[in-house]
C-alpha cells in the first residue's frame, strides 16, 4: 500500500490527467495567425471558458477541447470538443474546492503556516494544527463555530512538517505524536516505538481534551459524530483502528513459488511500510475503542493486539474525523462493519483477518447534468490499489440501486445482490505486499462496453439523478466470487464516470412566414422562411436546417436544405421561390434541424401556413433610435422610446400597430397620404420584444405585418425600497440608498402578521412615515408598489368591520396636495383600492384621476394582506392600478403631470382644507415592501420570469413571489443518525424526528435514507428500508416543529416530493399545521383514502365554532412507489386553494378558502402524533409565504 502523500498525490494527478488530456494538444494555428482586420481576436491559448457558449465558440475556433468553467464543481468538470459534443467527468468525492474569491484549486493538504498555525493549503475542512507550544491541537472551523481539540499532557514541541503530516516527537517516552490533513479533515495518530511505550498506562486510555461550538457525539458502530449547536453533522469518523508494522507479504497476498525465502524478506523489506498516515497491506490491524464523556475523547488502543508477541513496531492508533462527501459504500456477507480507507472486492484473506466472509463495494456518480442528453460513450474508472493475486485477475461491474446510507457506510448483504445489470468486466493486479518479486504500481480499472453505454442512457431517460456502479468478483452467472485469487483493494476517492454526450436539437419553435405569423397572408411569392434553432449545447452548435413545404390542400411536399444557423438563435431558415403561380394559393411548410454531432432534433415543427397575396402594399418599415433590432439589448422593461413607422407606398393612410402577447386591442393611427409617423412606446418586458405593425392603403388594404423584434435590457432596480420588516435589521431604512423613513407618532411592530418570528411596521391611525430627498419625479413616468394589511376598524366589535373613511398608504407630498395616493378609498359608499391622482398641487379646481378597483372590499379583507401597485406611464398618460397582481383598473389622464418636491410619506396623504395642509387619511394597519420607480411597472416586475434563451429572459423573481420560510433537503442527513434537520433557511427551524430513538433500534419508524428522489438524501416513515438499518416499527413514525411555519391566515404555499409505498384505508398526510377542531385555522398536504388522490385542503374557523375546508384534489389517483412531486397553494387574494402534481395545476380547486392563523406545530408525515401517518419517503419539503403562480410551480418542479 502506498504512503498517504503518494496516494492523495496520485489521486490528484489522475483526476488532472483526466481533464488535461482531454483538453491538451499542439496549439492550434489559430493561436498564432494574426486575426484579420476588424475581427475579435481569439485566445487560443486559454483553456477554459466562462459558459458552454464561449467554450464551444472557443473550441470550435481553436479546433481543441476547452472547460466549461460555469460546469465545473468541486466532483464534476465538462469539457466540449471542437465537434461539438461534450464529456462529463464526475467523481465520488471532492477533487477541487473553490476559493471565496470564486477560484477554483486542486485539493492539496500539504501543510504550511497561516494566522501562526498550520493548515492544509487546499482542502473542503477549515482545520489547523498546533506550530508547537501550548493551544488546542486541532482547531476546525465551520462557519462562526469551532471545533478544538487539545493534546491533555502538556506543551507540544515544535513539529517536524513533511507533506500533510506535523510529527510532534517524543511526546511521551518513544511516543510521537502525527496530525494529517487530509481532503476532507484529519487524523490525529499516537505512534508506539516500543513495547515500553504500549506498556505506559496513559496511552492504554489517552484522553484528549475537546472545546468549541462543535462537540463530539458517539454515531453508530464505533464511530463518532463533530456536531454543531442544532444538531446537524459536520463530520463523522471513521471506525477507529490501530496498526503494526508488520511486513510478511504472505498477510496480504500471494508468495511465488519463484520468490526465494531470502527473496521475500527482501520484497518485503524494499516494499511499503506502514506510516501514520495509513497501515502497509500486510499490516496487523484491530479496532480501537473511542468514548466522549463531558469535554474527554477516549482512545483506548486494543489490549489483545498490544500483547501480542508477534506485533512489530512502531505500532499506530488512529481516530479522525472527515466530512467524508465521498459516495462510496459496501456490503459484506457477514454483516459486520470494518475500516473503510479502502473499497474491498472479494474474499478478505484470513492472515489479514478474514474469516471466509466476501465483500462488495458501490460507488454513487451524479448524473443529473445528463437529464436530456445522448450519450455517445460513457467509461467507468476506479484506481486499483492493491491485489492478492501477482497476476491479472477478474473483477466486474453492475449497475445497482442507489446507496442508501451515509458515505463509507455499510449496506445489508441481502438489499443489494450481484450480480445484477451486468455493465463490463476487467482484469488486472497491483500487489504490493511483496509477495510478486516486485512491488506492482496501482492501476486503472477501466470498464467500457456498449452495455455501459445503454444502460446509462436508460437510466438518464428515465431521469435518474445518480448512477450506481456496484463492483463484485463474482461474474455475470454469480460464479467466481470466493476466489481468493480476485481479492482486491480499491480507492475509495479515486473513482470516475467519464460520459462523452451530445444534446439533440430541440424541436424547432416560433415559425413565421416573412415575418408574419403562422396563418397569415403575405404580399410576396418568395417568402422568407424563419423559426427558432433550439440548443441546450448553446450556440457554439452549428445547426442546419432541412425544411418541407407544399400547396395545401394536396401538393406534393418539396424538400429543401436551408441555412446553418448557431444554436439558440432566431433567424432565417431560407427562402423559397413560388412565382406568379403562387397568387391566391395557401401552402405550409415545417422544419427540422440536425446538429455538428449528426443528431437530429426530436421531431419535425408543427406545419406554418400562409397565403400569398402580392396586390397588397407593402410592410412598412419600424426603426427605433433607442430600441434598435440589431441584437443588442437596450433600455428596460418599462422605458419608453421612440418607434417610426414608413409608409414604402404613397397611398398609405393608416398605422396599426400592438405588441404580440397583449390582452388589449390594436392601436391605430391615421396619417396624411404616404407619411411617416412616430410613436411613443414602452416594452411590456424584458428580453426580446415583438411590435407589430401593419399599414392600410385608401382602398382599405393592409400590408403584411412588420414583426419588428428587439431585445429589451433586464429590469432596472427601484429607486428606493423600504421593506418595513425585522428580517435582517431592515427597519426603516432604504436597502437602496440607506435614507431613513422618520416616524411621527407611534409607528410601532406588529409580530407575526405575515412571517411567524418577524414583525412589519404597524400604523394606528395617528402616525406615519416619511423621507425628504427621494428622487421620484412625478412628471415623469413612475410606478409605486407595497404589501398592506388593514387593520380592524373597530377592535371591540368581534366581527371584523371596514374602515369608513379613506386610509392611504403611500404619497408623494407637494406644498398642497400629494401628487398621488395609493390606498383604500370611499367610493359611492363602498370602500376600494385606489391609485388616485390630482391632476395640479391646488387645493381646489383639482380634476382627480383615478383607477379604482371595480370590487369593493369585504370583511374578508380585514387582516389580508395584499399587494397594491400604482403606475403612470407618461407616454401612453394611462393611470394604472395592480391589485395582488392583477390589473383592476386603467384610466386615461389628459392633464399634464406635475412634479412633488415634498416628502415622501408612508401610511398618510397630504390634503389643504380651508388653506390648511395636513396629513389626513392615516392608516390603521401594516405596510411593508415598500418600493419606487422611474419607470413602468410591467408584468415581469411583477410576476417574475424563468430563464430562456428564446425569449431572452433571465430568471428574475416578481414582486409578489413568495418568501421561502422552511427548507428540508436531507442532503447528508444520513451521517445524522436520528438527529433533528435543520431547514436551510433565514429562519433555520428544526425538524424533529419521532420513532427515531437509535438508528439502527428493531422499532425505529422514520430516520434517514439515501433512497431519495434527487441522489442525495430523504426521510423515510413507517415501511421497511432497502438498506436493512430501519423497520417499520409501530408505523408511528413522523417528524415536526416545536411550533408553527406558515401564517396560514394569508397566502401560503407547501412542496414536497414524496413516494407512498402502499394503500391505506387512512389518511397519509405530507404536511399538517393547526388545530381545526380547536377553533384555529389549518391546512393540510396529504394522500385521500376513498379516492387514493392527492389533496390540499384549507380550514376557516368560523365565529361561534365550526368551520369548513375548502379542498383542491389531484386529476388522477396516486402512482404508488414513485416519486411524486406535490405542491399545495393557499390564494388569498383569490380566495382558492389548488394543487399541483409534477408542476402541472390540477382541475379540482376549492373556492371560498379565507384560512385564519394557528399556533399548533407543522407535522411532517403524520396529521398528528396519533394519526395520518405516511408509508414511503419524503424529499425536499419547502414552505413559502405567498402564493405560488403557475410558472413558478413548474419552475420549482423543474428545478428540484
Amino acid at each position: 500500500m502506498m504512503s498517504w502523500k503518494r496516494r492523495a498525490c496520485s489521486g490528484l494527478l489522475a483526476a488532472s490527467m483526466l481533464v488535461a488530456g482531454l483538453i491538451a494538444g499542439p496549439t492550434s494555428s489559430v493561436a498564432s495567425t494574426p486575426a484579420p482586420s476588424g475581427t475579435t481576436t481569439v485566445d487560443c491559448t486559454a483553456r477554459e471558458a466562462a459558459d458552454e457558449a464561449a467554450a464551444a465558440e472557443l473550441a470550435l475556433a481553436c479546433d481543441r477541447p476547452v472547460e466549461v468553467l460555469s460546469a465545473r464543481t468541486e466532483y464534476a468538470q465538462v469539457v466540449i470538443d471542437p465537434s461539438g459534443t461534450r464529456t462529463l467527468r464526475t467523481s465520488v468525492a471532492p477533487q477541487r474546492v473553490r476559493r471565496a474569491d470564486g477560484s477554483w484549486r486542486p485539493i492539496d493538504p500539504a501543510l504550511g503556516i497561516r494566522d501562526g498555525r498550520l493548515a492544509p493549503a487546499v482542502t473542503t475542512a477549515d482545520v489547523s494544527f498546533s506550530p508547537g507550544g501550548g493551544g488546542p491541537l486541532v482547531v476546525w472551523r465551520q462557519g462562526d463555530d469551532t471545533f478544538t481539540l487539545t493534546w491533555p499532557l502538556g506543551p507540544l514541541p515544535v513539529p517536524d512538517v513533511v507533506g500533510a503530516t506535523a510529527t510532534y516527537r517524543s511526546v511521551l517516552e518513544d511516543v510521537n505524536l502525527h496530525v494529517t490533513a487530509t481532503a476532507q479533515g484529519y487524523s490525529h495518530v499516537v505512534e508506539l516505538l516500543t513495547s515500553q511505550a504500549a506498556a505506559n498506562p496513559l496511552i492504554r486510555s489517552l484522553r484528549y481534551l475537546t472545546g468549541g461550538d462543535l462537540r463530539v457525539e458517539r454515531g453508530t458502530a464505533g464511530t463518532l459524530r463533530l456536531v454543531d449547536r442544532s444538531g446537524a453533522t459536520v463530520a463523522v469518523s471513521a471506525l477507529a483502528q490501530m496498526w503494526d508494522s508488520s511486513s510478511d507479504p504472505a498477510r496480504a497476498g500471494e508468495v511465488r513459488a519463484s520468490v526465494t525465502e531470502a527473496g521475500v524478506r527482501a520484497s518485503a523489506t524494499s516494499g511499503e511500510p506502514a506510516t501514520a498516515a495509513e497501515p502497509a497491506v500486510t499490516s496487523r490491524t484491530a479496532e480501537v475503542v473511542v468514548s466522549v464523556a463531558g469535554n474527554e475523547l477516549s482512545v483506548a488502543p486494543d489490549p489483545t493486539l498490544l500483547a501480542d508477541s508477534k506485533l512489530t513496531y512502531p505500532v499506530f492508533v488512529d481516530p479522525q474525523f472527515e466530512k467524508l462527501r465521498s459516495k462510496w459504500a459496501y456490503s459484506s456477507s457477514n454483516g459486520e462493519n470494518n475500516e473503510t480507507s479502502r473499497a474491498r472486492v472479494g474474499r478478505q484473506p484470513e492472515p489479514e483477518g478474514g474469516n471466509g466472509e466476501m465483500y462488495r463495494s458501490y460507488y454513487d456518480f451524479n448524473i443529473s447534468g445528463l437529464k436530456g442528453k445522448k450519450v455517445i460513450r460513457a467509461e467507468v474508472r476506479v484506481t486499483l490499489d492493491h491485489s492478492y493475486s501477482c497476476d491479472p485477475t477478474f473483477v466486474y461491474a453492475y449497475r445497482t440501486s442507489a446507496i442508501t446510507v451515509s458515505s463509507a457506510g455499510r449496506m445489508a448483504w441481502k438489499t443489494r445482490p450481484l450480480p445484477a445489470t451486468y455493465l463490463d468486466s476487467w482484469e488486472g493486479n497491483a500487489n504490493e505486499a511483496g509477495g510478486c518479486g516486485r512491488i506492482q504500481p496501482d492501476t486503472d480499472a477501466e470498464f467500457v462496453s456498449s452495455r455501459l453505454n445503454e444502460d446509462l442512457q436508460s437510466e438518464i431517460d428515465d431521469k435518474s439523478s445518480t448512477y450506481t456502479v456496484g463492483l463484485c468478483a463474482c461474474n455475470p452467472s454469480g460464479e467466481g466470487e470466493s476466489l481468493q485469487g480476485r481479492w482486491k483493494k480499491f480507492y475509495t476517492n479515486q473513482a470516475w464516470l467519464e460520459v462523452t454526450y451530445n444534446t439533440p436539437p430541440a424541436t424547432p419553435t416560433s415559425l413565421s412566414t416573412s415575418s408574419q405569423a403562422c396563418g397569415a397572408t403575405i404580399g410576396t411569392a418568395s417568402p422568407v422562411l424563419r423559426a427558432y434553432y433550439g440548443d441546450a449545447d448553446a450556440s457554439g452548435d452549428s445547426l442546419v436546417g432541412y425544411f418541407e413545404y407544399q400547396q395545401l390542400p394536396s401538393g406534393a411536399v418539396v424538400a429543401k436544405t436551408g441555412q446553418t444557423r448557431p444554436g439558440n438563435s432566431y433567424g432565417e431558415s431560407g427562402t423559397i421561390s413560388l412565382g406568379a403561380a403562387s397568387e391566391g394559393k395557401t401552402y405550409q411548410w415545417r422544419v427540422r434541424t440536425r446538429d455538428a454531432a449528426g443528431d437530429y432534433s426530436k421531431s419535425w415543427s408543427g406545419w406554418c401556413s400562409f397565403t400569398v397575396d402580392v396586390s397588397r402594399p407593402p410592410r412598412p418599415g419600424v426603426t427605433s433610435s433607442l430600441y434598435r433590432n440589431d441584437g443588442t439589448a437596450a433600455g428596460g422593461p418599462g422605458v419608453g422610446g421612440p418607434f417610426t413607422f414608413t409608409a414604402g407606398a404613397p397611398d398609405v393612410v393608416k398605422y396599426v400597430y400592438g405588441w404580440t402577447g397583449q390582452t388589449s386591442p390594436l392601436t391605430t393611427v391615421a396619417v396624411s397620404e404616404g407619411s411617416s409617423h412616430t410613436a411613443q412606446l414602452t416594452p411590456p418586458k424584458h428580453g426580446l420584444n415583438v411590435l407589430n405593425v401593419y399599414s392600410v392603403d385608401k382602398a382599405n388594404k393592409r400590408s403584411d405585418t412588420n414583426a419588428y423584434e428587439f431585445l429589451v435590457g433586464s429590469p432596472s432596480n427601484p429607486l428606493a425600497h423600504w421593506p418595513l420588516d425585522t428580517i435582517d435589521g431592515h427597519g426603516l431604512s432604504d436597502q437602496i440608498s440607506g435614507r431613513h423613513l422618520h416616524s411621527t407618532g407611534s409607528v410601532g411592530w406588529a409580530s407575526d402578521t405575515r412571517i411567524y418570528g418577524e414583525s412589519h411596521a404597524s400604523f394606528d391611525g395617528s402616525s406615519y412615515l416619511s423621507a425628504d430627498g427621494v428622487p421620484l419625479d412625478t412628471s415623469r413616468s413612475f410606478s409605486v408598489a407595497a404589501w398592506v394589511r388593514l387593520a380592524d376598524a373597530d377592535p371591540s366589535d368581534p366581527d371584523p368591520d371596514l374602515p369608513t373613511a379613506n386610509w392611504n398608504a403611500i404619497g408623494k407630498s407637494g406644498s398642497k396636495v400629494s401628487s398621488f395616493y395609493l390606498g383604500a378609498r370611499i367610493a359611492d359608499g363602498q370602500l376600494k383600492w385606489n391609485f388616485l391622482l390630482p391632476s395640479h398641487d391646488v387645493e381646489t379646481g383639482n380634476t382627480m384621476v383615478e383607477a379604482l378597483s371595480p370590487v369593493a372590499l369585504t370583511t374578508r379583507d380585514v387582516g389580508r394582506w395584499t399587494h397594491l401597485a400604482g403606475v403612470y406611464d407618461a407616454h401612453t398618460k394611462q393611470v394604472q392600478l395592480y391589485v395582488d397582481g392583477q390589473l383592476v383598473r386603467s384610466a386615461p389622464r389628459a392633464t399634464a403631470p406635475w412634479k412633488a418636491n415634498g416628502p415622501l410619506v408612508v401610511g398618510t396623504g397630504l390634503w389643504t382644507v380651508d388653506g390648511e395642509a395636513r396629513m389626513t387619511d392615516r392608516w390603521r394597519g401594516q405596510i411593508a415592501d415598500v418600493r419606487l420607480w422611474d419607470r413602468v411597472l410591467t408584468w415581469d416586475d411583477l410576476w417574475g420570469t424563468d430563464s430562456d434563451e428564446a425569449a431572452g429572459t433571465h430568471e428574475l423573481a416578481g414582486l409578489l413571489a413568495p418568501v421561502e420560510i422552511a427548507s428540508w433537503d436531507f442532503n447528508g442527513a444520513t451521517y445524522s443518525g436520528c438527529s433533528p434537520m435543520m431547514s436551510a433557511t433565514y429562519w433555520s427551524q428544526l425538524l424533529d424526528l419521532y420513532g427515531c430513538e437509535g438508528r439502527v433500534e428493531a422499532d425505529q419508524s422514520v430516520g434517514y435514507t439515501g433512497d431519495s428522489h434527487d441522489g442525495n438524501d430523504a426521510l423515510w416513515l413507517n415501511t421497511p428500508q432497502p438498506d436493512g438499518q430501519g423497520s417499520a416499527g409501530n408505523r408511528d413514525g413522523y417528524a415536526a416543529t416545536s411550533g408553527p411555519v406558515l401564517n396560514s391566515g394569508q397566502s401560503l404555499t407547501v412542496s414536497a416530493w414524496v413516494r407512498v409505498d402502499v394503500n391505506r384505508s387512512e389518511e397519509q398526510v405530507i404536511f399538517r399545521q393547526g388545530w381545526s377542531e380547536r377553533g384555529e385555522g389549518a391546512f393540510k398536504l396529504s394522500l385521500w383514502p376513498a379516492s387514493q388522490k392527492w389533496q390540499f385542503a384549507l380550514f376557516t374557523p368560523e365565529f361561534g365554532g365550526g368551520g369548513t375546508w375548502a379542498t383542491a384534489a389531484a386529476d388522477q389517483t396516486a402512482s404508488i412507489g414513485d416519486w411524486v412531486h406535490v405542491v399545495g397553494v393557499f390564494d388569498g387574494g383569490a380566495a382558492e386553494v389548488r394543487i399541483y402534481v409534477n408542476g402541472i395545476r390540477q382541475v379540482v380547486h376549492g373556492s371560498g378558502a379565507v384560512g385564519a392563523a394557528s399556533q399548533a406545530p407543522l407535522y411532517v408525515g403524520a396529521g398528528r402524533p396519533e394519526w395520518g401517518y405516511l408509508e414511503g419517503g419524503l424529499d425536499q419539503l419547502k414552505l413559502f409565504a405567498g402564493a405560488m403562480s403557475d410558472r413558478e410551480v413548474a419552475s420549482l418542479h423543474h428545478t428540484s
